[in-house]
């Protein structure tokens, strides 16, 4: 029997939430979708039994950073490696990795493989080797061989070959360290029907260290038991920040709406599902296919979010209404920008901004709350660009902002364009974050971009939080309580959630936030500063319309 060690490095650079004097809190992350998907397809398609097992090392970076650990992880991750790699005893260990971040893991992890035993073959597949498989291979010496794009059909081809050796070498969408002077090119091996692959059996993750994606915060705190699906892979646009072609391509492939509904309904019978997150890149490519499906999720009583964007033009009356008969809380609109020319010339996203009220006003027709997500600083845009950005999320009152800076991801357009140009430092870089400015393209200063953007969320999302404009606080109220559960001093979290239990009544709740605002500014000076620069008072407010409508002093950049 052939045995396949999974290993997925941590999305994240640890550095950032370990070692820290104040708190930090790990983002959420996505259930290890394409390993299950691979774990089915093979266990179902193989010639000869395989045993799989995975190791997802973001769970062990979760529990360090809820420990306060302080130390050497990297001396741990190889720790739980070993122990695994003891106790089952692989020929193949498989490196998924989706981000730039993963890539000095991954270096990490097939090192301590090699040393534990050097004739384990060593693979890596996912987003980030599909797109950097060249550097990969050459910064990597104890890799043996990279997958391009998906992986279930030559992995397949891998465990059925008595050669595995001569099988990656013949193989298209193998290549190995070797086949780099001989200028070989992988290619794409893609299922065309996605029906092909069984359903999951979930039996390789703890499904309770995956639950807390969910972006609807009104739900906080009460029992649910998240999943995830993608009903399709591909989506046929080319924005300029995303590399998802270079692992799904750009044909749209689905599953039929029976399947979806028979694996959602699964979820919910068998795991106690409660939260389907919908993971598809492009959901509304076929729309009519989208709204049947969100027409049969109506029956299944479950929520329903989309974490990975939605597009705009997708969104009317008829789909909102949908969205909310089919369980749908909350919606992330794929955004990006308030500027046509960012949108149409720099970004290359087929979207109007003429587009996006209209689409807020009709989930907001339906109880449909809307998330933005934002993308600032790519090359070419300018400062009046960002300004207008900012009037958008103004005038549109989405119920949250989330606002990130251009991260140039290997295989996307915009990496490349980095490196043409030497926009990047350092284009090998494994620290790219969207949350600092690595660009360094003509007109953009880093630090002014990233103080611009935190201001940016500082005030929308608190300062001149629409809901609280106009007088609708049980939505404000969810969002702020989940920033002050996550950052204990975030000085703007305390203030506006104060105000909005003062105007609703709940005088000792306001006081409580209040004092702790004013206690976070009298030890901060950086706080104190946001608060005098957005009028934010030190005395408590008997209501929460003179603070949060009064007249905002437009950010610099």
């Amino acid at each position: 029997m052939k045995k396949v060690l999974f290993i997925i490095p941590p999305y994240f650079n640890a550095d950032d939430y370990l070692n820290k004097s104040r708190a930090a809190v790990l983002p959420s992350f996505t259930i290890p979708y394409g390993i299950l998907s691979m774990e089915s397809y093979l266990n179902a398609r193989c010639k000869s039994p395989v045993e799989m097992q995975l190791l997802d090392l973001n769970v062990t970076l979760q529990k360090l950073v809820e420990d306060k650990f302080e130390g050497d992880y990297t001396a741990v991750f190889g720790e739980e490696i070993r122990r695994r790699l003891r106790a089952f005893n692989p020929q193949f260990v498989g490196v998924s990795a989706l981000f730039n971040s993963s890539n000095r893991y991954i270096q990490v992890v097939v090192k301590v493989c090699k040393d534990f035993d050097p004739n384990i073959i060593t693979l890596a597949g996912g987003g980030l080797p599909s797109a950097a498989y060249k550097l990969m291979l050459e910064g990597c010496p104890q890799l043996d061989a990279i997958c391009k794009g998906e992986g279930e059909l030559p992995m397949r081809d891998l465990l059925d070959a008595d050669d595995p050796w001569q099988t990656i070498r013949a193989h298209k969408s193998w290549i190995a360290r070797e086949e780099l002077a001989e200028n070989k090119i992988p290619q794409h091996t893609f299922i065309e029907n996605l029906d092909d692959i069984p359903p999951f059996d979930f039996k390789s993750i703890n499904l309770d260290f995956y639950n807390n994606r969910s972006i609807d915060k009104q739900h906080a705190g009460r029992p649910k038991r998240e999943m995830a699906i993608h009903t399709s892979r591909g989506c046929p646009f080319l924005c300029v920040f995303c590399s998802n072609p270079s692992l799904h391509g750009r044909d749209v492939r689905t599953m039929s709406i029976e399947r979806v509904i028979a694996d959602v309904r699964r979820m919910k019978e068998e795991f106690g599902m409660t939260v389907l997150l919908l993971e598809d890149d492009h959901f509304f490519n076929d729309r009519d296919r989208a709204k049947e499906i969100l027409r049969e999720l109506a029956a299944l009583d479950i929520r329903v979010e989309f974490p990975n964007g939605v597009a705009v033009y997708a969104i009317d009356d008829e789909v909102a209404e949908l969205f909310s008969k089919g369980g749908v809380s909350a919606v992330a609109l794929a955004v990006e920008s308030g500027s046509d020319h960012v949108l149409n010339n720099i970004i290359r996203k087929p979207l109007k901004k003429r587009l996006i009220p209209p689409a807020v006003e009709a989930l907001r027709k339906f109880d449909v709350r809307s998330h933005v997500f934002i993308v600032i600083g790519l090359p070419g845009e300018q400062d009046e660009h960002r300004q207008e950005t900012m009037q958008m999320l103004l005038d549109c009152g989405f119920d949250w902002v989330h606002v990130y800076l251009a991260m140039p991801i290997f295989g996307s357009r915009l990496y490349d364009i980095c490196v043409e140009k030497g926009y990047i430092d350092n284009p090998q870089s494994q620290d790219f974050v969207a949350t600092k400015s690595v660009i360094r393209a003509p007109g953009v200063d880093p630090v002014k971009l990233e103080a611009f953007a935190y201001e940016m969320q500082l005030r929308v999302n608190f300062v001149e939080n629409h809901n609280m404009k106009i007088g609708r606080y049980d939505v404000p109220v969810d969002y702020l309580k989940n920033v002050v559960n996550k950052y204990p001093d975030h000085a703007f979290g305390h203030y506006f959630l104060s105000e909005c239990y003062r105007a609703t009544g709940d005088s000792a709740l306001a006081d409580e936030h209040f004092a702790r605002f004013l206690d976070i500014c009298a030890h901060d000076a950086w706080w104190r500063d946001m608060a005098d620069k957005y009028r934010v008072h030190f005395h408590p407010a008997p209501s929460i319309v003179p603070s949060a409508g009064a007249a905002v002093t437009q950010a610099a950049i």
